[in-house]
């Protein structure tokens, strides 16, 4: 490797000669500009890097070894982008300490913002590009909606894993790249295959998760991708920053999430979650053509990551999603183009299965609908070319097939001329264009838009009648929105008559194609293609009509004909209820009788007065408030509000109720799952398992007796806050069968309290947790409904086992404890952090004086760690001196003297556990064969406690 250095001065213009398309070695021409900046010039060379390992027990995304050829020449920063870079661009909108250090604390959006600050600021083109930008109450990004990257572009970016890796290899040329900091790289995280691969540029689109790949940090080895959990790309942590490359990557090669190469990449831009925004479901399919390889490809949001091709010879064009959005239709013809065009059905599955064809001379552009009598017809013409001359638009004709259990019925003729842009449900109105935009109105023929020409016709699929077409930039369109405009620039809207009502205008640079409403439950949204400058149809957007926005959806080489299915609206309940459905201002978001000093986390003075914290939770900033104060209220008032049955006829905000994600970041995502696990079990769970990632992976559910009906609500980050928090406002009040509580209790993270948990740092800004705190948790009664909206919210589906497995992630790579452990947080921690364990002991204190007002025991369970930690006198992972361990031991023992309802199960035992061979999965986890230990002393456990 041939590995260059220049200290550049980076403002003014590039020197555009050093590139060529081709992707040709630069000379060493470099921007220049006010800031010094240092990089290095990496030539590319038929030199391979090492991506992955082959040891035995690698991780399944770390594994294979991958050959990476880069024959293309990149510079990458010398040294991490420091706090004060960062902030001279960000203009301080995180805090991230002195301007000599590392900039860390960031997500890895905050990244791409910062890269594409410094392109503009140094003339270059920007990479990355995005519709609008989401921040955190800190200053942090935490969503870039519409995300996308551009690789050939000369601009500022993230380096790719393999470019990392290539300088890092060097151990002469990167000196900091495994100190402290982790660092982001630019790719999605997937599957390596166990060959060579020529400049490979990550995954083609994001796994399940979301995944991003950090880097390097001093305890990291150089395949080594990520950290403890998974890495989203708004997650930020006091050890992870990140470096800049510049330079295009010429021909980029991409492996999808099963490892194969993607010749054309599609990338899914606007995630489920955010798409929800639009159209108030997760029942959402889009199906279009890939006019690079000629087959249909749908994405099924409910499994979003995935990007399906049915691979076929037969050309499909005008792909139309049938009511139940299990099946497409799709014709050989396209509008416009007089000739013979063949009808087909198919089943919406990988295979394209139970493919039918329509036997008539000639069908195009099928439209599905279900009539007043119920009955699933199709809507075709026999042509469907130029419509300006009369002779030849009256020489065909509109007919309808009915369609059921898979099969053409007979076609039925509705009427002479192509109606193809749609009928109305009442059948007094028919539309279409190509090349005027002609109308039935009442069985009267009109043609519509003064004459001028018009095409990309849709009749809205609801009862408003209105039309959207494209036009030419005629004079009637340049009337109505007061300015001369590009062919296709504008998407017009007609009311039932014809008449002008609204226009929306493509994104710059662009012009729209391929015009259609979408079906379904809200009538405001359209979907459509965007040409770029040079005729490529290289994104799908969503248009919405409420507010004129249009969102990117999909972005590729050449995306045609897009159509969008929206799962209908179920009936809802009435609007009268026994409980008010209204909102009002939050005054506590716990009915605990355990304050906290301020009150609610939820409350409006205590999220503009929250705590800065890293992702993971663990910062060990103490706090004023962190001890126990305030009022409590009556045991008696707290549980004689729980009801035992769901409430009927109550009207629940499907923009709020069931909603506990926000962006699906890793913590948020799990107890999303969570709460759907609350209103499934809250009925039937007699045991519930709390506490953080030790307890997730470490208690079985299902391996209990029958006796017991386990439910494990702990997850990853979770402490005696977040538990204390889940346990009063909903298992408490609602679990009506409930006999025991199972609390993982974590000695060495007791310094974790109100302000690390994840109920006082994202659920105050998470619409779900808000609209149950309005509610006073559902006390006065669950309302019908709620479970099923729980699960309608997009998930991330990498975490489903939380649902299959009632809660339980199962960690099924098992290994030895390691023989060397070293604590990663401060051993010392006690010395200064009473105050911070008399918070977090009360949170459990509270727990078991709650719990036996029902006769409800719990059980505080200490999990096994390596026990090598003691031979440098720590606890654990989190620190605390293994010789401080007793003295909180002795509190804990103490519990089970003054409170008969409680137990303390220590099975970490100051080291000495049987927890040994082929029973943990790291340092402080157990695999599944430690939890099948665990659990099955748990059930042991309970029994005599019975």
């Amino acid at each position: 490797m041939t590995v260059r250095l220049f200290w550049v001065l980076i403002f003014a213009g590039f020197f555009w000669g050093c590139f060529s398309d081709g992707g040709s070695y630069p000379a060493e021409g470099i921007p220049s500009s006010d800031v010094h900046r240092q990089m290095l010039l990496v030539e590319g060379s038929k030199d391979t890097v090492t991506l992955g390992t082959n040891k035995s027990g690698a991780k399944i995304d770390e594994s294979p070894e991958m050959k990476v050829l880069l024959d293309y020449d990149f510079w990458m920063d010398v040294h991490k982008v420091t706090c004060g870079e960062f902030k001279s661009v960000a203009e301080k909108r995180i805090d991230c300490g002195s301007d000599s250090v590392p900039v860390v604390n960031v997500t890895f959006f905050d990244a791409v913002l910062f890269a594409n600050e410094k392109s503009k600021m140094d003339d270059l083109d920007t990479v990355y590009e995005y519709s609008s930008v989401e921040f955190d109450r800190d200053g942090h990004c935490v969503n870039l909606a519409g995300f996308s990257f551009h690789l050939d572009r000369m601009g500022y970016r993230l380096p790719t894993e393999a470019e990392w890796v290539k300088v890092a290899s060097e151990d002469d040329k990167c000196s900091d790249c495994f100190e402290e900091e982790k660092e982001f790289v630019n790719d999605y995280k997937g599957l390596f295959k166990n060959e060579i691969v020529t400049n490979f540029a990550g995954a083609s689109s994001a796994n399940g998760a979301d995944e991003r790949i950090i880097k390097g940090g001093s305890s990291s080895n150089l395949y080594s991708r990520g950290g403890t959990y998974p890495v989203s790309p708004s997650t930020y942590d006091d050890h992870v920053g990140f470096r800049l490359a510049l330079g295009a990557i010429p021909n980029a090669t991409f492996l999808d999430q099963d490892g194969k190469e993607v010749s054309s990449p599609i990338r899914i831009v606007l995630s489920a979650l955010k798409l929800w925004d639009y159209t108030k479901t997760s029942k959402v399919k889009l199906v279009f053509k890939n006019e690079v390889t000629g087959n249909l490809n749908y994405i099924d949001y409910t499994n979003e990551k995935d990007i399906v091709e049915i691979v076929d010879t037969i050309p499909a064009y005008h792909p139309d999603i049938s009511p139940d959005g299990k099946k497409v239709a799709f014709c050989t013809g396209i509008e416009g183009i007089d000739q013979t065009s063949r009808l087909y059905v198919r089943n919406l599955d990988p295979k394209g299965s139970g493919l039918v064809k329509l036997d008539v001379k000639s069908a195009a552009i099928p439209r599905w609908s279900v009539l007043a009598n119920g009955d699933t017809v199709i809507t075709y013409v026999t042509k469907a070319g130029d419509n300006s001359n009369e002779s030849t638009f009256k020489s065909a004709s509109t007919w309808q097939v009915p369609f059921m259990n898979g099969k053409f019925g007979t076609p039925v003729k509705l009427f002479d001329g192509s109606f193809h842009g749609g009928i109305s449900e009442d059948e007094s109105l028919a539309v279409t264009g190509s090349k005027i935009l002609r109308a039935r109105v009442y069985k009267k023929e009109k043609i519509w838009y003064n004459k001028e020409q018009a095409c990309n016709v849709s009749l809205a699929k609801d009862y408003s009648k209105r039309t959207a077409f494209l036009d030419f930039g005629g004079s009637t369109g340049k009337n109505f929105v007061g300015e001369k405009y590009r062919v296709h620039e504008y998407l017009f809207i007609a009311d039932s008559s014809g008449n002008l009502v609204q226009s929306v205008r493509a994104p710059s640079g662009f012009v729209f194609d391929h015009s259609e409403w979408a079906t379904g439950r809200v009538n405001q949204n359209l979907v459509a293609t965007l040409t770029n400058a040079d005729g490529a149809h290289t994104k799908i957007v969503l248009v919405h009509l409420a507010d004129s926005s249009v969102t990117n959806l999909v972005e590729g080489e050449e995306l045609w004909y897009p159509n969008l299915w929206i799962q209908g609206k179920k009936q809802t309940l009435s609007s009268s209820s026994k409980v008010s459905s209204s909102s009002k201002e939050i005054a506590s978001n716990s009915s605990s009788s355990r304050n906290d000093g301020k009150g609610s986390s939820s409350s409006g003075a205590e999220s503009s007065s929250s705590k800065n914290s890293s992702s993971s939770g663990e910062s060990s900033s103490s706090s004023d408030d962190s001890s126990s104060s305030g009022e409590s209220s009556s045991s008696s008032d707290f549980f004689s509000s729980s009801s035992e049955e769901l409430v009927e006829f109550f009207e629940l905000d499907e923009d709020s109720a069931g909603f506990y994600a926000k962006n699906n970041e890793f913590q948020e995502a799990h107890w999303s799952y969570k709460m759907e696990l609350v209103w499934t079990y809250w009925d039937t769970a007699d045991v519930v398992v709390f506490g953080s990632s030790r307890s997730h992976h470490g208690v079985i559910p299902k391996l209990f007796s029958d006796q017991f009906y386990v439910v494990n609500l702990a997850s990853a980050h979770g402490n005696l806050h977040s538990t204390h928090y889940i346990a009063v406002n909903y298992v408490l009040p609602h679990f009506k069968k409930l006999k025991y509580i199972i609390v993982g209790i974590s000695l060495d993270r007791l310094w974790l309290g109100k302000v690390n948990s994840f109920f006082y740092l994202y659920s105050p800004e998470i619409k779900g947790y808000v609209y149950d705190a309005n509610h006073d948790f559902w006390k006065s009664g669950v309302p019908e409904g709620l479970k099923e909206m729980t699960h309608d919210v997009p998930k991330v589906s990498s975490y489903a086992a939380n649902l299959t497995e009632r809660g339980y992630m199962p960690l099924n790579s098992c290994s030895d404890w390691r023989s060397s452990a070293h604590a990663e947080k401060d051993i010392g921690w006690l010395d200064t952090g009473l105050v911070r364990l008399e918070e977090t002991l009360g949170y459990l204190t509270d727990i078991i004086e709650l719990a036996a007002e029902r006769n409800i025991k719990v059980i505080g369970v200490e999990f096994p760690q390596n026990p090598n930690y003691k031979e440098s006198n720590a606890y654990g992972k989190y620190g605390l001196r293994n010789s401080d361990a007793p003295q909180i031991l002795e509190r804990l023992d103490a519990l089970t003297q003054k409170y008969s309802n409680f137990t303390f199960f220590d099975q970490h035992k100051m080291g000495e556990h049987d927890y040994l061979e082929g029973m943990s999965y790291d340092d402080d986890h157990l695999c599944r064969a430690g939890a099948m230990q665990m659990t099955h002393r748990l059930d042991s456990l309970l029994k005599t406690l019975e």
